[in-house]
């Protein structure tokens, strides 16, 4: 008698191959010989943000040996906020998805995603490491120029941006925080948030306060912006339970990335590469395979 079979059915992911592509992929390192050794690890030390590759990082020096994480695991990773040699700034480096076998990707979020402790591979600002980011499409300009133009990092929308000698913060008008899709922030801005322009974009509040048991804390610092109406008037994912965010007040701003990014820039391309498109209503990441992209060398 035959056996029956059912397999598992496999097909191509879209736009996997072909003999034209030429695109760039985000996250990704070349694989130089003299710096692949350059690769690190860490932990993600953040409950409320995914890590992908591509990402802006800022690392930690790793606890004492007799706390945990122990520091085998390396130092805690958080998204960087700020670039390195500002006032504020800490940034460190640009995650990767190479060997990053910890990270987790699924038939409706294929592209991998780290979350909190899980592992983090990066490699630090100086290591000369080239890395594929994704990019403004305005950037296609650079392209014929010289190879050390000045360029910014948008801390909200993970990209290589136009430089940006020192864009001011937004001041925030109202946020109120409220339970609705398990927790959120209505955030009404005193004068547009130019650098925030689409849900999904990654949003820094500072100078706020909170009346919750979360302290300033749970409200200083990095969102997902979950709903937008215009940059005047969005929503920020924030799940917390009843009581941890309370009346948020202060003087609370949205922050905008400043200055130059002290990289080379090796290649763009405005279209037909893959890039991570994040939704954070439901937490899957998906590729655009018509995104912009760029290779810097860090």
């Amino acid at each position: 008698m035959s056996i029956t079979i059912n397999p598992a059915v496999q097909i191509n992911a879209a736009g996997s191959f072909g003999i034209t592509w030429s695109g760039l992929i985000q996250g990704t390192a070349y694989p130089d010989p003299a710096t692949r050794f350059a690769l690190a690890s860490g932990w993600l030390n953040d409950s409320a943000l995914p890590m992908w590759g591509g990402i802006a990082i800022s690392e930690n020096v790793p606890q004492s040996s007799n706390t945990l994480p122990l520091p085998q695991l390396g130092g805690a990773i958080t998204r960087a906020t700020a670039i390195a040699g500002t006032s504020a700034g800490n940034m460190t480096g640009f995650s990767v998805f190479d060997q990053a076998y910890g990270m987790v990707n699924t038939p409706n979020s294929p592209v991998p995603l780290g979350a909190l402790n899980s592992q983090v591979m990066f490699y630090r600002l100086g290591s000369g490491a080239r890395i594929i980011v994704a990019a403004d499409p305005e950037l296609i300009s650079l392209a014929g120029g010289i190879v050390t133009p000045q360029v910014s990092w948008d801390f909200n929308a993970q990209v290589l941006a136009p430089y940006d000698a020192a864009t001011a913060s937004y001041a925030i008008s109202t946020a109120v925080w409220d339970s609705g899709s398990g927790g959120e922030i209505v955030v009404v801005m005193t004068t547009p948030a130019l650098n925030v322009g689409a849900v999904g974009d990654a949003v820094t509040i500072s100078g706020a306060t909170n009346s919750g048991t979360g302290g300033a804390s749970a409200v200083n610092r990095q969102f997902f912006v979950s709903a937008f109406t215009d940059n005047s008037h969005f929503t920020l994912a924030a799940p917390a339970a009843a009581g941890v965010i309370g009346t948020i007040g202060g003087s609370p701003v949205v922050a905008a990335g400043v200055g130059a990014l002290a990289v080379k820039v090796l290649r763009v391309e405005a279209t037909n590469c893959m890039t991570v498109v994040y939704d954070p209503v439901t937490g899957f990441a998906t590729w655009n395979r018509n995104g912009s992209a760029a290779v810097i060398q860090i």
